[in-house]
């Protein structure tokens, strides 16, 4: 399999990112793709204590950069900055199958020559997984090795489309690498767009995900959907009428199976200003709120 092709393509898109502290004297590095219109894409903790960042190109131009939005929750970051590279196209996490092929690129261990390239497959897709204080969900888990520096550049599929951005913060176990879906992304992007800054959507309800086993203990007909427990007082859930009990299947006529898919369909919906439909199962029928 020759994959040279694919990953010099890919590389044209992805820089260096090199940061010095606010208070601390000294450099971090980590890595960066671009997603268009100025923008980059990378993790969150790859700037998260940067006070001055710049962008190295593979043939070694160099930009200053802005952090334009952040969501730590999700280990995301975009940047903004003149310096010119050819957008990656965007793929979609939820489209991807467990076995397919990924690449990995990025700036592994600080090296600033060219962007480096691991190849493996996608091993799960919706993983959750506690890192510190934080629990992160739906991460896409590959063996494509992700090595410090590796963090914020693209996991890409067969195609060369941006489907994650690498994580290496996010560590399980040795051989294993971790990528946040790059439909956040995409979201963060119209958020900004849309608003200026970036809005990160609640809903305000606890719920679990529905399986076969939890529908027979709870004596539910349906075994698809996120079933509602509890409902935050004062919350857009409480004022749309969501319900302890109630089952929420789709939103804006879309089936939702897990709280990634509730989040992101919720969250397109006010990037797009319109306000969102929920489906909800209750006393043996449905009833769009």
């Amino acid at each position: 399999m020759d994959l040279s092709g694919l990953v010099e393509r890919v590389s044209k898109s992805v820089v260096a990112v090199v940061t010095r502290g606010v208070e601390l004297w000294g450099e971090g590095f980590g890595s960066a793709f671009s997603v268009g219109e100025g923008f980059y894409a990378t993790a969150y903790h790859v700037v998260s204590t940067a006070g001055e960042v710049a962008l190295v190109t593979p043939e070694g131009e160099r930009g200053t950069a802005e952090v334009a939005a952040v969501d730590p929750e999700e280990d995301l970051a975009l940047l903004y900055s003149s310096l010119v590279a050819p957008p990656l196209p965007l793929g979609s996490a939820l489209e991807l199958k467990v076995g397919q092929g990924v690449v990995a690129v990025g700036y592994p261990l600080a090296l600033l020559d060219k962007p480096t390239a691991t190849f493996g497959i996608v091993s799960a897709v919706g993983r959750a997984l506690k890192a510190g204080d934080r629990v992160f969900e739906f991460l896409i888990q590959t063996d494509a090795a992700i090595n410090p520096g590796n963090s914020g550049g693209p996991l890409v599929d067969m195609g060369g489309r941006a489907v994650g951005v690498n994580s290496a913060v996010i560590a399980g176990a040795q051989g294993i690498g971790f990528a946040v879906p790059i439909d956040l992304v995409k979201i963060m992007l119209e958020m900004l767009k849309r608003f200026g800054r970036y809005v990160r959507p609640r809903l305000g309800v606890y719920v679990a995900a529905l399986n076969k086993a939890l529908a027979a203990a709870y004596g539910l007909p349906i075994a698809r959907g996120l079933l509602v427990a509890g409902v935050y007082p004062g919350s857009p859930a409480e004022r749309l009428g969501i319900r302890p009990g109630d089952v929420i299947v789709k939103v804006d006529g879309r089936a939702v199976s897990n709280v990634f898919e509730l989040r992101l369909f919720l969250a397109e919906a006010v990037a797009q200003g319109r306000e969102p439909a929920v489906t909800v199962w209750r006393a043996g029928r449905e009833v769009e709120l």
